[in-house]
């Protein structure tokens, strides 16, 4: 006897082209996810060369280089000293030419890793050793890294960063402009 004879609707299209339907809609929101995924990814390799490239530029004393990647709305940090967090600063590049007149180093970035936020927020953590020179005294550096980096005008910009010191205790090591209000 046949479902027509028992007076029952034969569902088995509408059964099938619904499960068509739902295996459909699972796979377009899994290409969405993975399409976003790779977008995330795009932007924490970007942000991963901003750190290499920033601190390249501090290592060559060229602070429009390095100033040009920090956001134009300020940047909020923590030193390794163990001094409180700072306020919001606006950085400008005759502030860090003035501190590279007394200040040099030669920095290294190890295992930076990048972890998206939302779309246009990267945190990127990593190691940072290397060299600091100051008043003639040279000294082994090696601190943690948390660094923010925003979307700001189709540009990844530095916002916010934290360095805590690391092994054989490395600290901040004071700039003139550490003293400044402004």
């Amino acid at each position: 006897m046949t479902f027509k004879e028992r007076g029952y609707k034969d569902t088995r299209n509408g059964l099938f082209a619904f499960g068509c339907a739902t295996g459909l809609l699972f796979l377009l929101s899994g290409a969405e996810t993975l399409a976003q995924e790779k977008s995330a990814d795009r932007a924490g390799d970007a942000c991963i060369k901003q750190v290499q490239d920033y601190w390249m530029a501090v290592s060559k004393q060229d602070a429009e280089a390095a100033i040009g990647m920090h956001s134009p709305r300020g940047v909020y940090a923590t030193n390794s000293d163990g001094s409180f967090h700072k306020p919001l600063r606006l950085s400008s590049v005759e502030q860090m030419k003035e501190n590279f007149a007394t200040y040099s180093s030669l920095w290294k970035v190890y295992y930076p890793e990048a972890i998206s936020l939302s779309k246009e927020v990267i945190l990127t953590r990593y190691y940072l050793e290397g060299l600091s020179k100051t008043k003639g005294d040279t000294i082994p550096y090696r601190t943690r890294v948390t660094h923010i980096w925003v979307k700001e005008n189709e540009k990844w910009l530095t916002r916010s960063w934290h360095f805590s010191a690391a092994a054989y205790g490395g600290v901040h090591v004071t700039q003139p402009s550490d003293y400044r209000k402004k």
